[in-house]
């Protein structure tokens, strides 16, 4: 699956790793979900964050 949007493949990796990474470090299912939402966020925010900072360097 190839996306025109390099953000939106970013997201959907950031998704999957969030889920993933929540299983393997939590045990309670409330704790998982607050972790995976963090972890998401993080990354995210991360890839835009970078995102920004490139363009930066293509003025």
């Amino acid at each position: 699956m190839i996306f025109r949007s390099h953000l939106l493949s970013m997201i959907l990796y950031a998704g999957f790793v969030a889920i993933v990474l929540a299983f393997l470090r939590r045990d309670e299912k409330k704790s998982r979900l607050k972790y995976g939402l963090v972890m998401f966020a993080i990354m995210a925010g991360g890839a835009v964050l970078f995102g920004w900072l490139m363009y930066l360097f293509t003025l």
